[in-house]
């Protein structure tokens, strides 16, 4: 059985793996083919970095679950009804990312057919994709905004149990809110990229502690209601 500074290491690479694979996505494969004018060609001409990224995405949902699985008995015992929610919340998670990445699999088919038709009835074709396109990032845009509360309960339950300097959950803490109010204004149109950034920075510092120190053991871990 795990001692709870293992618990708190293997946790900490889980989340180092996850978030290296989220930037591999977002900057290397599968976003510089959907965030340009010409996705439709690109993605047609890149199918199996679309592919892998769709894997990539599961894969990462699947330790979102596994951490939450991991950490749930531990959680019980600081506060039985967020660490509900926060196994809850992370299933949920994975459910809106099948469909997110159901809809990146229709662009991949999608782009097939664009190309194999040419150019007749180019208008309409093209408008078929930015819809599916347009319902994609609306898809994502709910993933973000959902990912913001089990990772506001993850950290708020950090900070009860003082695994780690209770300065680093509070950083993380406050900017997974900051992610949910900035989603929230990206849907209205005034979101920025730059707020998610507090996230990236909070996180490397939290998750850099866990693998180096793991989880402080001392706190004596009561069950609650």
């Amino acid at each position: 059985m795990y001692s709870i500074k293992k618990l708190g290491r293997t946790t900490g690479i889980l989340l180092l793996v996850q978030m290296a694979i989220g930037i591999l996505i977002n900057v290397s494969l599968l976003g510089p083919l959907i965030f340009t004018s010409d996705f439709i060609t690109k993605i047609s001409e890149n199918t199996n970095q679309v592919l892998v990224s769709v894997l990539l995405l599961i894969i990462t949902k699947t330790i979102g679950v596994g951490v939450a699985i991991m950490l749930f008995s531990t959680f019980k015992k600081l506060h039985r009804g967020f660490a509900f929610w926060y196994l809850s919340f992370s299933v949920i998670l994975f459910v809106i990312s099948i469909l997110d990445n159901t809809i990146i699999l229709s662009l991949v088919s999608f782009s097939e057919q664009y190309l194999k038709l040419g150019v007749q009835d180019t208008n309409n074709l093209e408008a078929i994709g930015n819809i599916l396109k347009g319902t994609r990032g609306w898809v994502h845009m709910m993933d973000l905004l959902v990912a913001s509360i089990p990772l506001s309960i993850f950290y708020y339950l950090m900070y009860m149990s003082k695994f780690v300097p209770r300065i680093l959950s509070v950083l993380c803490f406050f900017s997974a809110i900051l992610i949910f109010v900035n989603v929230l204004w990206t849907i209205f149109g005034a979101g920025s990229m730059y707020l998610y950034m507090p996230m990236a920075i909070s996180q490397l510092m939290f998750i850099t502690w866990l693998i180096i120190r793991g989880f402080n053991g001392s706190y004596k871990l009561q069950e609650t209601v």
